[in-house]
């Protein structure tokens, strides 16, 4: 029975009774052509089928199968399309990458690792659906997780007393509509504000990161050093972009935050920003 397993197109089983199976290879060959008469008039036709066939049977239904007959000869062509080949399939095949690389996978690479590993193709339309579906399911919808945000703040003071979450929303572009859309966030935990505080060394540095992912940003943060001169972290928050407003808006948190004075004796260090270096000459 192994023969079947090889098979290039697909089989058709005929069973006429608990003893006798007969099974044939409907794989189309395309090379060759066949005339029927029909209504005086020579009609061609492709529809040749592969002569690969089995038949077995055995004596009793407990017996083993023996086989009687068997064409082992292939005239069909291999196809790559096999309803086999499912989205769930699909799906379950490209976790592993996706998991591995949720964003910067190919579409290509999925479809050539299909056809190189299990010899099928695959549309880019349900490669694109697949690989869309394991990447909300990995990491998350990011609609969803916006939505999530004010649960994730009274969570964060929760678990960190004195702890400063600060959003800024601008209104929808609907002014009926009852939501706001997300602008920047502020955190500050209470532990590292107060850890920051105790061990007051006049030091800052400051840096901006992109994010990646449908909705972008960029991601500001504050540190310090310990008494290890080590990297203390303060603070960080979400922006819409690197500029001179969003690092005012960042900045006057931290002061907020320490108690800090236009008479405060810190050493700011950044990455050179032009909007960084503007916003201290105008707090200057």
């Amino acid at each position: 029975m192994k023969e079947m397993k090889k098979s290039k197109g697909p089989l058709t089983s005929t069973a006429t009774d608990i003893l006798v199976v007969r099974v044939t290879n409907k794989g189309q060959v395309g090379s060759q052509a066949t005339t029927s008469k029909r209504k005086g008039k020579e009609l061609k036709t492709q529809k040749v089928t592969c002569g690969w066939y089995i038949h077995a049977s055995r004596s009793n239904p407990e017996s083993d199968w023996f086989i009687r007959t068997l064409n082992q000869t292939h005239t069909c062509l291999q196809t790559r399309k096999l309803r086999a080949c499912t989205a769930s399939l699909i799906s379950k095949k490209i976790f592993d990458q996706v998991e591995a690389n949720p964003d910067n996978i190919p579409l290509r690479a999925i479809q050539d690792h299909f056809q190189k590993t299990y010899q099928v193709g695959v549309t880019m339309d349900n490669v694109f659906r697949e690989k869309d579906k394991e990447r909300k399911h990995i990491t998350g919808d990011y609609t969803k997780q916006y939505e999530m945000l004010r649960d994730y703040v009274l969570e964060l003071q929760a678990s960190n007393p004195d702890t400063t979450v600060k959003i800024d929303v601008c209104s929808e572009p609907n002014p009926d509509s009852p939501t706001r859309q997300f602008r920047r966030i502020y955190v500050c935990l209470g532990p590292l504000k107060k850890g920051f505080k105790a061990c007051l060394r006049d030091l800052l540095g400051f840096d901006g990161a992109f994010m990646k992912g449908p909705f972008l940003g960029q991601v500001l943060s504050a540190v310090g050093l310990d008494s290890n001169n080590g990297i203390y972290p303060l603070a960080y928050g979400i922006v819409e972009s690197e500029n001179t407003e969003s690092w005012k808006w960042f900045l006057d948190n931290i002061g907020d935050d320490l108690d800090l004075g236009r008479n405060s004796n810190f050493t700011f260090i950044s990455d050179r920003q032009k909007e960084f270096s503007q916003y201290d000459k105008e707090a200057c």
